[in-house]
């Protein structure tokens, strides 16, 4: 059966998240119902990750296999789908991937990349993209409360859910840091995996300690208590991309984040493959 491999990019703001919802609009339906057409057959795709309503990508990685019997190629297909998935969706690459590759089992690491502006702003069209948080924030006592969450922990105090049997609430962060790009700080977290919401309840701590409303030399207190109502808010979604997916530890390793999330891709992503 042949196996292939999608990389996605998205903005997130009309859409459910990605994993397919019975009533509500997402990425993987409006993929599904496109495949669907092209192949004139029911077909099912794997995403890496299931980024939540209004959150975005700029690597969302797929897998899925076609129909035995379909006579298109996968760059024929490439073609197509660019042609047929909304503005707000865009297919970058196309790969013939070995059979046993899988886009979630076999990813070693993720990078979110998390965007907060300082400062009234005066642009209309960058809400959509960031969280406005007019305030000046202490980036030192940030960066020492991150510090302390870099490592293997139980995350449990920045789950926004119950337990998941099937989920270990023990991840490992390698890298949480802060980058300041003119009124806008970008918070970059790379890790194994993530528990849900995982990220914006980090950024949402971050952000309480930069405003002085939690202490940094608590972090890690807080960090062990797995207390969910910690005294911090969940960042709102709409500041949060997924920026990589990572499936070999020295491609995660040397990775370096980029600019501004919302300004790459700005040119023809890869040729599909």
């Amino acid at each position: 059966m042949a196996n292939w491999r999608f990389t996605i990019a998205y903005d997130g703001t009309a859409y459910a998240g990605w994993q397919i919802q019975p009533a509500d609009q997402t990425v993987q339906g409006r993929l599904h119902d496109c495949l669907s057409r092209l192949f004139q057959a029911e077909v099912t795709v794997a995403g890496c990750s299931r980024t939540d309503s209004g959150v975005h990508a700029l690597c969302q990685v797929a897998t899925f296999h076609p129909p035995p019997k379909s006579p298109i190629p996968a760059t024929d297909a490439h073609r197509a789908l660019r042609q047929m998935l909304p503005p707000d969706i865009r297919l970058l690459a196309t790969e013939v991937m070995p059979d046993g590759f899988h886009a979630r089992h076999d990813a070693v690491g993720k990078c979110y990349t998390y965007v907060l502006h300082r400062g009234e702003l005066q642009s209309p069209f960058v809400p959509r993209y960031c969280w406005i948080r007019p305030a000046a924030f202490d980036i030192h006592a940030m960066g020492a409360a991150a510090k302390q969450l870099v490592g293997r922990y139980d995350f449990t105090t920045f789950s926004a859910t119950s337990d998941d049997p099937g989920c270990t609430p023990v991840k490992t962060l390698t890298r949480l840091d802060m980058r300041e790009h003119g009124r806008f700080l970008l918070v970059t977290v790379v890790g194994d995996s993530f528990l849900y919401k995982m990220v914006r309840r980090l950024v949402g701590f971050l952000v309480a300690v930069g405003r002085g409303q939690l202490d940094a030399g608590h972090t890690a207190r807080i960090r062990d208590a797995g207390e969910r109502n910690a005294g911090f808010d969940t960042a709102p979604p709409q500041g949060l991309f997924l920026e990589q997916v990572f499936y070999d530890e020295a491609e995660l390793q040397a990775f370096t984040p980029g600019d501004l999330p919302f300004l790459q891709l700005m040119g023809e992503g890869p040729a599909p493959k």
